[in-house]
């Protein structure tokens, strides 16, 4: 087990370059077809959607790849945009640095939907968060989809296949820092620095930017009929994933 003080730091170019080989097969099973289908009724030609924290862009590529979206992909780290725009350049896409906090440049209701997959997890600070959620319902059209999918705070200590977030038997309260392993695509792994929130959390911060309380899903890959070593992800959701609109 790698020390919780030799967790990378999120926007780090160690973290961009360890992250770009990443494991993805539980996100690209459990979050994108949902992230796809939640806002399958707000696409369309000329529709414009955020990725906000895109990373590398992997979702960004998604989105842009049904023909049904411009896409503006947002992050904080310059080095995961290189990536991005490396690995996953697309015409209805642009990469774009920003300081995680406002959209500035996007006018109020302009926007027909966002996406936020695993950043919240990586931000410390519930201030700055409030105000990017905040943000987010500025931008959005009435009506437009938000979905924010991150880990599942249920599921600490849990070693699915290709990732754990917190120690066996550890209980995490709102804030704490929570070492998580992420399995890279050559069966290495590494460990970056993430902060626990409850549910109740998660649905303050939408609530008190002026969304609906959300629609919670914890989706789980289907069982092969075999109880015995069948993986973690089959009885619990590694992920959780909250629907609202503005």
């Amino acid at each position: 087990m790698i020390a919780d003080e030799d967790a990378l730091g999120w926007e780090s170019t160690a973290a961009a370059d360890a992250y770009r080989g990443r494991d993805m097969r539980l996100a690209e099973t459990l979050i994108f077809p949902a992230v796809l289908e939640r806002l399958a009724g707000s696409s369309g030609p000329g529709r414009l959607a955020l990725d906000i924290g895109c990373g590398t862009g992997a979702v960004a590529a998604l989105l842009a790849g049904t023909g049904a979206w411009t896409v503006q992909g947002l992050d904080p780290s310059a080095d995961m945009l290189d990536i991005a725009r490396a690995d996953r350049p697309h015409p209805r896409v642009s990469y774009r640095l920003f300081d995680g906090r406002g959209l500035d440049w996007l006018a109020d209701a302009s926007v027909d939907a966002a996406v936020c997959c695993l950043v919240y997890c990586t931000d410390p600070d519930d201030d700055r968060l409030a105000g990017l959620t905040a943000e987010i319902r500025r931008v959005l059209r009435p009506g437009a989809p938000y979905v924010l999918a991150d880990l599942n705070p249920a599921a600490t200590g849990v070693a699915f296949s290709t990732l754990r977030h917190g120690e066996p038997g550890t209980v995490y309260g709102d804030g704490d820092t929570v070492a998580t392993r992420l399995r890279l695509r050559d069966g290495s792994t590494m460990t970056s620095t993430t902060y626990h929130r409850s549910l109740d959390r998660y649905r303050s911060l939408l609530t008190g930017a002026g969304f609906p309380s959300p629609d919670v899903d914890l989706p789980t890959l289907p069982a092969d009929g075999s109880a015995h070593g069948a993986p973690a992800e089959t009885g619990t959701a590694p992920y959780m994933i909250l629907t609202t609109h503005a």
